[in-house]
């Protein structure tokens, strides 16, 4: 059910439940509970009463000024160990500055598709509108009868944010400490940390391409002994960006650099200088990717929790690389494909045998993204790389922190697309709400 709130001349610190309500949440007459909107509370007495109008809520002024409860939005209710949670008030934090907020008004509307089943408080803002000195964010609120559809408004900190924008160290520490588990997909990370925390156990190392950070010639030569060539990536590189491949022959080192026509043959010393200057890359094994006429393929796992919180996968897309490139990026002259079809044409599988196979590599990936939960903190949405060499043994490339949500509309599926845009908003109601039990 969904509450009108009013704030009428009540005695401070006063709530005033329909007798109805309040029994439906398993909460007496005069009881003294604990209000809470966003990451703000206030100790308030219980009065119940009896009217035809069961979905509403009086509020004395001072919790509707202490909470900064919005009047004009219909809230839903959520009752345990003594806390009234009205809510849900959730923050998507989108932008740097409020100009370039305002200025995607239009692009932020999609995340709203599914207001009917969110409710509450659903708001967008930018680093510049948070204040920690007064713990509030001044943010604008989705109503569709305002112009542009959405209003200014000064808000508590929500219960659950989202963020798709690079922040200060600063607010990034901020955030974390106020949020806890509420701001997820908080922290970005790299391939080497990625690496650290997954490779120390063996079910998922299994799935991993070796890397180290020490790039010096001893580590590449042992690499290329080991495996008859070694990639050198940027640790925080991109679609397909700042990716050298490298073998040995004889006493010269060939490197063939993504995307470049031309080959590098250098000498020893040559590649020690090559190395010294690309000292904070990586080196990495080699995954053998099968090919498809002559192009390597990847999938793209789009692994989001929902509503109900828990992992699952929204959809996989394949990417077929140019040919020979030394990656699958497919936003070079490739194209892209439904992660089933492609499975089927890739390796000539049947209907069953693929989706055995996308069984297997969303297992996987599942295992990994639990396991960055526990071991760094709240995420709910992640864009994994996926290869498959050519023994047909799985292989993680990447886990991608801010992945592009529009990724489906490569392959024209705006099912998917509009599934990966709500799922972050459907996990944060379900923090909001039902996080905190």
């Amino acid at each position: 059910m969904l509450y009108e709130i009013y704030s009428d001349g009540l005695a401070s610190n006063t709530i005033f439940l329909h007798d109805t309500t309040a029994a439906s949440l398993g909460i007496e007459n005069k009881q003294t509970i604990i209000v809470h909107f966003g990451k703000r509370k206030i100790p308030a007495a219980v009065n119940t009463f009896q009217s035809n109008n069961e979905n509403r809520i009086a509020i004395s002024e001072n919790i509707k000024s202490e909470l900064l409860i919005d009047l004009n939005v219909k809230y839903e209710l959520a009752y345990s160990n003594n806390e009234l949670i009205i809510g849900p008030v959730i923050g998507l934090l989108l932008a740097k500055s409020e100009a370039r907020l305002t200025r995607y008004f239009d692009n932020f509307l999609i995340y709203t598709m599914l207001y009917e089943q969110i409710n509450g408080i659903l708001f967008v803002f930018c680093e510049q509108q948070i204040d920690f000195a007064k713990e509030q964010i001044t943010g604008y609120v989705f109503d569709p009868s305002s112009p542009e559809n959405w209003r200014k408004a000064e808000l508590p900190f929500p219960n659950a944010i989202f963020r798709r924008v690079e922040l200060a160290q600063q607010t990034l520490k901020g955030l974390q400490e106020k949020m806890g588990s509420g701001f997820f997909n908080a922290q970005y990370f790299d391939k080497w940390q990625f690496w650290k925390w997954l490779s120390p156990y063996s079910e998922l190392r299994a799935h991993l391409a070796e890397t180290t950070n020490q790039v010096n010639l001893t580590s590449l030569n042992a690499f290329i002994e080991k495996y008859n060539g070694v990639y050198l990536k940027a640790r925080n590189g991109s679609r397909g960006k700042g990716i050298y491949y490298i073998e040995k022959h004889e006493d010269q080192y060939i490197v063939i650099e993504n995307y470049k026509d031309d080959i590098k043959t250098l000498s020893n010393k040559q590649m020690a200088k090559f190395l010294l200057r690309h000292s904070y890359y990586l080196l990495q094994q080699p995954i053998r990717l099968h090919t498809f006429e002559e192009r390597k393929v990847d999938y793209r796992v789009i692994l989001q929790k929902d509503g109900t919180g828990n992992w699952q996968c929204t959809g996989m897309i394949a990417r077929f690389g140019k040919t020979n490139a030394i990656s699958s990026n497919f936003k070079a002259s490739g194209f892209a494909m439904e992660g089933t079809r492609a499975l089927m044409i890739q390796f000539g599988y049947d209907e069953l045998a693929a989706f055995k196979k996308y069984q297997e590599i969303v297992t996987i990936c599942t295992k990994m993204a639990n396991k960055v939960d526990e071991t760094v903190g709240a995420y709910a949405d992640f864009g994994i790389d996926v290869g498959i060499d050519e023994d047909d043994k799985i292989w993680v490339i990447e886990m991608n922190k801010r992945p592009d949500h529009d990724f489906p509309l490569m392959i024209k599926d705006r099912r998917m697309y509009y599934s990966v845009k709500s799922n972050p908003v459907l996990y944060a109601k379900h923090i909001a709400m039902e996080g905190h039990k």
